[in-house]
């Protein structure tokens, strides 16, 4: 008989379908007093903007971004909005850079960084994955509000050949 496949867990807020994160990466941003909660799931990050929650499992269990101890870029409204934990960009170095130049050097900045060898995604980004999908979006429309800025960069493209 084949193996039965699970469908992965929705947000308990949202509904909406979140990307597996790895353990190391709850242990890394979580506060303290909040990791015992850990265990041993498999933990997913929820994208959504309007959503308190950033990490859930299967179980009925969460952690809201009040419980992390870096900001959730994608999920604040006010700056700074972080959008490259490894090198410190943010949604609004990013907008301030084109302002001033016509353009952005970020994307080209953080490559030449990771082929170096300098990303830690796993242990400093919320989603525990590459951010270039998310730095590329901000570069590409630096108008755009939170929202509209699209998440589907999958993880491990840039950190795993470092």
């Amino acid at each position: 008989m084949p193996a039965r496949s699970h469908p992965r867990p929705t947000c308990p807020v949202t509904g909406e379908r979140g990307r597996a994160v790895p353990s190391i990466t709850l242990e890394s941003l979580l506060l303290p007093a909040v990791r015992a909660r850990i265990g041993t799931s498999e933990w997913y990050f929820c994208a959504s903007p309007d959503c308190a929650v950033v990490y859930f499992d299967g179980f009925g269990k969460s952690f809201d971004k009040q419980e992390l101890s870096v900001r959730v870029g994608i999920k604040e409204r006010a700056g700074p909005r972080p959008v490259c934990y490894c090198f410190d960009h943010t949604f609004e170095s990013i907008a301030e850079e084109i302002r001033e130049t016509g353009n952005s050097t970020v994307v080209d900045s953080i490559t030449e960084r990771i082929r170096a060898g300098d990303c830690e995604c796993e242990t400093l980004n919320p989603r525990g994955a590459c951010c270039l999908g998310d730095v590329r979006a901000a570069v590409a429309n630096t108008n755009a509000t939170v929202e509209d800025v699209p998440h589907d960069e999958e993880p491990g493209d840039c950190c795993a050949g470092a």
